[in-house]
């Protein structure tokens, strides 16, 4: 395989589908170690939800990638336009944010394209991992596994105590930074 060759992310526009989309930080580095920029995703992501009519089911943030769960509400939608409105929002606060406040940390995020241009990154390379979702039963198991992945990793003991994400919600507690959509009612 080529190395310079650069994984794509198939994604299919199907009307009615659900989308769980996972998106990796620059070299999987913990950019989402700080509130600031855990604050810029998810107000990319109610942005996102309003501008692109987007019913939103879940997320986790953790400290390098983040899960989305979401219905796009029109017949007619491209995920593409709904990743960019995601990650371009954040992407531009936290380069503003590096190059005002701590520049010296620009050069972990620098990436020199093999015809010598250079980018700075906040997320990898590629469009991330897009998996559509037809059957409320598989949502549900979609949801938890989402929720889960701060216990999986050690972070914290229940999937309610993460605060980064919307495990919350779904118990009824306080401090869940956005509200989620209601879920499509399961057969039996």
């Amino acid at each position: 395989m080529n190395p310079l060759h650069r994984k794509q992310v198939r994604s299919y526009n199907e009307p009615g589908h659900a989308h769980e989309l996972t998106f990796s930080c620059f070299h999987r580095l913990p950019l989402f170690s700080r509130d600031r920029s855990r604050q810029w995703f998810l107000e990319a992501l109610e942005s996102a939800r309003q501008r692109r009519n987007l019913d939103l089911w879940a997320y986790v943030l953790m400290p390098e990638h983040v899960h989305v769960i979401l219905r796009p509400r029109d017949s007619c939608y491209e995920v593409r336009l709904i990743r960019t409105a995601l990650k371009v929002p954040v992407q531009r606060a936290a380069l503003a944010f590096l190059r005002r406040d701590a520049p010296e940390f620009l050069d972990r995020l620098r990436d020199e394209q093999p015809n010598g241009e250079v980018h700075y990154r906040f997320w990898q390379r590629g469009g991330g991992y897009d998996r559509n979702i037809t059957d409320p039963a598989t949502l549900r198991t979609m949801i938890e596994y989402v929720h889960a992945n701060p216990v999986r990793r050690g972070l914290v003991s229940r999937p309610t105590d993460w605060p980064w994400s919307s495990a919350r919600f779904y118990e009824g507690m306080p401090g869940k930074p956005l509200r989620m959509d209601p879920l499509p009612v399961l057969d039996g």
